[in-house]
């Protein structure tokens, strides 16, 4: 699957505005999704000017959309929020890592890009910190690569589903 194809099917689900979505404990509720206008070229240099080097996947959504609000529903919104490139800059500000990166938000937790280990080639470089405020040591690999990770928070339909690990249950 690619970056393009996830973004259009996105943009086909979300073609007459809103969509019911179903999320934990039968929850149903009218979502949205916000996609902003892609990002220029001098704005992509000046992100890799601060974190270099970052991978294609990343830089190619970008490309499309300069971050996006995906699966918000519609009276609240922000719950999630894939940062634009200003927002990454910003916010990372205040968060210094020598390699790791925020560049989203869902409910708390922060989606992290490791710059170090796309440098060392390596195809699973997101982690995220559950539940917010935690250092960087704390967060945890999500064994993909943005696209990967994209692509399963989609079919997931916004809901985190990195926090259904069987072995935490009874059965």
């Amino acid at each position: 699957m690619t970056i393009e194809k996830t973004i259009n099917s996105l943009r086909k689900l979300y073609a007459h505005g809103t969509r019911k979505i179903q999320c934990n404990e039968g929850y149903v509720y009218d979502s949205e999704l916000i996609f902003y206008e892609p990002s220029s070229a001098s704005d992509i240099s000046l992100l890799l000017e601060s974190y270099s080097p970052l991978p294609e996947d990343y830089l190619k959504f970008l490309s499309i959309t300069n971050g996006f609000r995906p699966f918000s529903e519609v009276p609240i919104t922000g719950e999630t929020d894939i940062f634009s490139i200003d927002e990454v800059l910003e916010i990372n500000k205040h968060y210094v890592h020598p390699s790791m990166i925020m560049i989203a938000c869902t409910n708390d937790d922060y989606l992290i890009l490791d710059t170090k280990d796309v440098a060392q080639g390596k195809s699973e470089y997101m982690y995220v910190i559950e539940g917010g405020g935690c250092p960087f040591e704390y967060a945890r690999s999500l064994y993909c690569d943005f696209q990967t990770w994209l692509d399963r928070f989609c079919m997931a339909q916004g809901n985190k589903y990195w926090t259904w690990r069987v072995e935490d249950r009874k059965f």
